[in-house]
């Protein structure tokens, strides 16, 4: 019995184990969505603010084009007054504002770039993270039925000696009682047969025959 004892004390100490190694992995699992959630919020300001720059540019690049025509009108006016000192400075100015949305332009097209490559980056790792959400359920439920499965199967394993040893007591009881059983039946037995002879050796009307001529013979005396 005490064996017996030791085994269900280890079988429940490893199902222990196993549910918490288990946790510990569920947790880990948990720990890394809801990370990665968090990272997702965090690129998307990061888009967003690539997203604002590439804006900010656009509209520097618009206004410095503005600027530009609006300083060619200007030079052609003041060639049109023969203001030539006039137009000469319109005329700069025009290459000042030309040269700026040239430079702003290159640097759109280059944060362009650099906000497509976000976008492809933040999209594949927000499918890694609709995945992984997918997988992680997955690997919950399974790990649900693998629990329960244990379980079971460890519970049932685990009355199995008990009952081993119970069904082998209950036989060597009932053959130490059936041998007792036939050890009385055969005395009882031979017991009824010595009290069988022992009554046919006694003949009852001999000794009522001998009683009476007892009787009577005291009564001639």
């Amino acid at each position: 019995m005490k064996k017996l004892m030791e085994i269900s004390e280890q079988i429940r100490e490893s199902i222990i184990q196993f549910i918490e190694e288990a946790e510990d992995t569920e947790s880990v699992l948990d720990k890394t969505v809801v990370d990665m959630k968090k990272r997702i919020a965090q690129a998307k300001e990061l888009v967003a603010a690539a997203i604002s720059e590439e804006q900010r540019l656009k509209q520097a690049y618009q206004e410095a084009v503005d600027a530009a025509e609006a300083w060619a009108k200007k030079a052609d006016t003041a060639l049109q007054s023969r203001d030539i000192e006039g137009a000469r400075e319109a005329r700069q100015n025009k290459q000042q504002q030309t040269q700026r949305a040239n430079d702003y332009e290159h640097q759109m097209h280059a944060q362009q770039a650099v906000v497509s490559s976000l976008r492809t980056a933040l999209n594949e790792f927000y499918q890694q993270f609709q995945n992984t959400v997918k997988r992680t359920e997955t690997l919950h439920h399974h790990q649900k039925q693998a629990e329960t499965r244990l379980e079971l199967h460890k519970l049932l394993a685990e009355i199995e000696p008990y009952v081993s040893n119970t069904l082998e007591q209950a036989e060597q009881k009932l053959k130490k009682t059936e041998a007792e059983a036939k050890l009385w039946e055969k005395r009882n037995h031979r017991t009824e047969t010595e009290a069988k002879t022992n009554g046919d050796a006694f003949n009852l009307d001999q000794e009522l025959a001998k009683l009476k001529e007892n009787i009577l013979g005291n009564k001639e005396q």
